[in-house]
Formats: structure tokens, C-alpha cells, sequence
């Protein structure tokens, strides 16, 4: 039965809150109690939409994990030229943690417990299938003479660090580096300063 408005509502309410909350607590510091004040609502009516902490943590772990890992899998099934690439990558990062800023803690809090369902979800988005491509990519890049011998992996890696990090690193970057600045407008320059700086250093 399709539902209404108000409920519609209550449970993007309850989303929300639940995201800030394990953003910033993991699944074992969060509790219910406060998802339902931070969503205004009462613990009845949390439980009524989401039976336990568990069904509610699943919904927003995989909704994190497609945010993360969707841009992956379209820069690794990418046929762009390769700086065209990390340029479209960077941006793509750039603009989704931008909206979310409390992905990179969220996954890194949760995805040592394990990482079967994130490796199960590269294989379903493409990730494992487009990889093989990009290293190909790589590869051929160097032997063309176009960029300097390096590991593929090392530098799909470098160029997802560099874009992921300064987003976990935000409070304490603002404070030892960036006081005064708007944060969210550096993060908007940055993204092209990332992937200017990711090919000078492979570039010949």
C-alpha cells in the first residue's frame, strides 16, 4: 500500500537523523533513542517504521556504500582518454561528498566489521569487471611513453585518498589549517586541484 505524506515525512525524518547519528557514533555507539529525538519523533514510532537498529543501520550502510561506490564503477567502465578520467572521477567524488560529507567516516567506521557486503557490491555495480579495463587503460598509457611506470591499483587508490580524505579529515584540517576558510567552497576548487595534481605527477 503506497504510503502517505505525512509518513513519507516521518521516515525521511528518521533517515536523515540516522545518518548523522551513525556518521558520527558507528553502529555500536549510536542509539535509538536518539535517532527518534534528533528525528522528532518518539521511540514507538521509530520502531514502527524500523523493527531494530539493525534494519535501519542496513538501510543506510547500503544507501552510503552506492554513494561511495557507484562513481567507481562509472570511472573504471569510463572509455574517456585517461586525464579526462581522473578529471571525471575527481569531480564525481568532489560533488557527491560535498552533499555528503559524512560518507568517508560512516564507511570507514563500519567497513572493517565486514567487508564481504562491500566486496559484494563492487561485483554487483561493476567495479571488479571495470577495473580490468582501467588497468588495461593504465598499462597501455605507459608503454605509449604518455605517463611514468606506475602500479594501476596504487593509482586508482591515490586519486580516491586524495579526494576521500580531506572530507574524514574536515574538522581537525579546519582547525590546524583552514581556520576562516569556507570549507565547502575550498572543497568545490579542490577538485580539479586533485586531479591537476594526480597527472602532473604521472605525466612524462
Amino acid at each position: 500500500m503506497k504510503e502517505n505524506k505525512k509518513s513519507l515525512e516521518a521516515r525521511e525524518n528518521i533517515l536523515a537523523a540516522a545518518r548523522l547519528i551513525f556518521a558520527a557514533k558507528g553502529y555500536a555507539g549510536a542509539r535509538m533513542q536518539e535517532i527518534a529525538d534528533n528525528a522528532g519523533i518518539n521511540k514507538a514510532l521509530l520502531h514502527y517504521y524500523y523493527k531494530s537498529k539493525d534494519k535501519l543501520f542496513e538501510q543506510i550502510f547500503q544507501e552510503a556504500l552506492v554513494k561511495i561506490i557507484r562513481p567507481l564503477a562509472s570511472f573504471l567502465a569510463d572509455d574517456s582518454e585517461l586525464f579526462q578520467k581522473i578529471r571525471n572521477i575527481s569531480r564525481i567524488y568532489h560533488e557527491v561528498l560535498i552533499e555528503y560529507p559524512f560518507l568517508p567516516n560512516f564507511i570507514l567506521n563500519e567497513i572493517s566489521t565486514d567487508p564481504s557486503r562491500v566486496l559484494h557490491l563492487m561485483n554487483v555495480e561493476g567495479v571488479l569487471v571495470g577495473r580490468e579495463k582501467t588497468f588495461k587503460q593504465i598499462e597501455e598509457a605507459i608503454a605509449s611513453g604518455k605517463i611514468r611506470p606506475i602500479n594501476p591499483p596504487e593509482l586508482i587508490l591515490n586519486i580516491i585518498s586524495l579526494s576521500m580524505f580531506p572530507f574524514a579529515s574536515r574538522p581537525i584540517a579546519q582547525e590546524l589549517m583552514f581556520k576562516g576558510v569556507d570549507m565547502d567552497e575550498m572543497f568545490k576548487e579542490r577538485a580539479d586541484q586533485v586531479a591537476d595534481f594526480v597527472i602532473q605527477s604521472i605525466k612524462i
